[in-house]
């Protein structure tokens, strides 16, 4: 039954900031063991720690820096909403507002693409701040307004048990940073590609006589499948990247949805890459003016034959998804391995 102190500490700690883990948990593991005989019985241990109370209520006692405005009782599920909502809304209003903002900037002053990019750029920090800032605004707002309404009454008036206490777990955390990460760079290059696809910003220049004209990059059967290649691949990994930031484990369904991930957008990339021709005639036209060498990428887009490229970069998708699924699977398998150890600790 000694599992189970150990799992009453670390409920208790895993409430409190990182620097005070520690000390706290030396302190309450003392306290614990000072109330109990030498040999204690499971039932003893039990009641020493039904005693105690809520691991929720004790972890906000040994905080150093109380918080009153939302009670214990919640405030872990506060700021678990908060670290799930913060980092998608502020990551989603960010594009949005970068995106938005150029094309605005981009029908006013045509082609000057320095004028377009700063724009982005303070459009979407505006918008990502201001998406931030709002979101902890009305989370804050709607929590107090339901513990007011007595909507979390149920959840304090719950009696605390031993069976509830979490397993102990050696398995390290996916760092939120991790999660976010994926989700801004999902959320970039999609929507850079897909504007890109539709032509929406500058992206190759042909100067005729003083007229400068927009050149579209990717050719039109390449732009018909891209799209929704983009718009299934994208929905993926961010069902990957909110789930990572829910469970903080590679449990299964996350280790489902990224092989799920993986696999599927390797699949759909390569297809897509090996079916279709990716360069507009436009721009192959504008590249056969100019004198390429042979071992320039620019020499073969010039000539419309753009199969090798294809193909190489098919091979570097599928072994990149392979390696992904590989890492997932080396994951859950060491999750595994740690909690049959557990296991056999505890029986």
């Amino acid at each position: 039954m000694e599992n189970v102190i150990e799992r009453y500490i670390a409920a208790v700690v895993g409430q409190l900031p990182e620097n005070e883990r520690k000390e706290v948990a030396q302190e309450l593991r003392g306290n614990i063991y000072d109330m109990l005989s030498d040999q204690p019985s499971a039932a003893e241990i039990e009641q020493v720690l039904q005693a105690m109370g809520s691991p929720a209520k004790l972890a906000e006692q040994y905080r150093q820096n109380p918080r009153y405005l939302i009670s214990p009782q919640v405030y872990e599920d506060y700021l678990r909403l908060l670290k799930l909502l913060v980092p998608i809304i502020g990551i989603i209003t960010l594009v949005v507002g970068a995106v938005t903002g150029g094309l605005e900037a981009f029908q006013q002053n045509g082609a000057q693409v320095g004028s377009v990019l700063q724009v982005m750029f303070q459009s979407g920090i505006e918008s990502g701040v201001s998406g931030v800032l709002q979101t902890l605004v009305w989370t804050t707002i709607g929590f107090v307004i339901a513990e007011r309404t007595g909507v979390f009454d149920k959840k304090k008036t719950e009696e605390w048990t031993i069976d509830d206490l979490p397993p102990v777990t050696t398995e390290k955390a996916i760092p939120i940073s991790d999660a976010v990460a994926e989700i801004i760079a999902v959320l970039v290059f999609s929507a850079f590609l897909l504007f890109g696809a539709l032509n929406a910003f500058p992206q190759v220049f042909s100067k005729t006589g003083h007229a400068i004209v927009n050149m579209p990059l990717f050719s039109n059967d390449f732009v018909r499948f891209l799209i929704p290649v983009l718009i299934i691949g994208t929905v993926l990994t961010l069902i990957v990247s909110v789930l990572k930031l829910i469970d903080r484990r590679w449990s299964n369904r996350v280790c489902f949805w990224s092989i799920i991930d993986n696999a599927v957008s390797a699949v759909m990339w390569v297809l897509l890459l090996l079916s279709n021709n990716i360069f507009s005639q436009e721009l192959v036209d504008l590249l056969q003016e100019q004198t390429w060498s042979n071992g320039d990428v620019l020499h073969y887009i010039s000539t419309g034959d753009t199969a090798s490229i294809r193909l190489i970069i098919s091979a570097i998708i599928v072994v990149v998804a392979i390696i992904q699924i590989g890492i997932v699977v080396y994951y859950r398998s060491k999750r595994n391995i740690s909690q049959r150890w557990i296991n056999q600790e505890r029986a």
